[in-house]
């Protein structure tokens, strides 16, 4: 059973700081931080515990490794709208860093969940942040693939068959021309969505699926 020291804070993580962000209270923003920290202390090994930390802190501080952290760790939990906010999140983190297509694969993941799970509110506003980047998104019956390799975004893809190939993520990053920070990114991504956790399983997915290019 999880230990909360604060649920006021801890609990309502990324949605408190986005609060927070537009009320300009950095204050409760840090002690939203602190809080989400020590609850992983107290916690150890509670991926939705540490998906909330990961997210408010990538939030606080502007950081997007800690954004797609909180992705990976929702991916591996049952909280589904907390799924949806990290994806968002993430996903508006990306974009800007020019990471377009992969920014949108997002958005548009946490765009699907939002209307699965009936929060319009959230639908609408991610769905005018796709319009903004130039894409129209209509929720239809069917619901993309989160698990497997029809999941890979076309980032992906281009990381992993590199990766498969042997290269390490500078020479990827080289390659793709992209920093090694978003090669990570995308690999941490790609082996959560193929359930595996070594790059030699991943040259194997590669080599089941297709031909390795350089």
């Amino acid at each position: 059973m999880a230990h909360c020291p604060d649920p006021c804070l801890s609990c309502a993580g990324p949605g408190l700081k986005r609060v927070l962000s537009v009320l300009g209270d950095d204050a409760l923003a840090r002690a939203a931080v602190a809080s989400s920290r020590e609850l992983v202390v107290l916690n150890p090994g509670v991926d939705s515990i540490a998906g909330t930390a990961a997210q408010v802190r990538g939030l606080a501080t502007g950081d997007p490794a800690l954004l797609s952290e909180a992705v990976v760790h929702f991916r591996r939990s049952p909280r589904r709208l907390a799924l949806a906010s990290a994806l968002e999140d993430d996903g508006n983190a990306l974009a800007e860093l020019g990471e377009r297509d992969t920014g949108i694969a997002e958005l548009s993941e946490a765009l699907e969940l939002y209307a699965e799970l009936g929060a319009s509110w959230d639908a609408g506003r991610v769905r005018a942040r796709l319009r903004a980047l130039g894409v129209r998104r209509r929720v239809g019956n069917t619901t993309p693939a989160r698990i497997g390799w029809e999941a890979l975004t076309t980032s992906e893809l281009d990381v992993v068959r590199l990766v498969a190939l042997g290269l390490r993520n500078r020479e990827v990053g080289e390659r793709l021309f992209v920093s090694p920070h978003t090669v990570s990114t995308h690999l941490r991504h790609a082996f959560t969505k193929l359930g595996i956790n070594s790059r030699v399983e991943l040259a194997r997915l590669v080599s089941q699926h297709e031909e390795p290019s350089v």
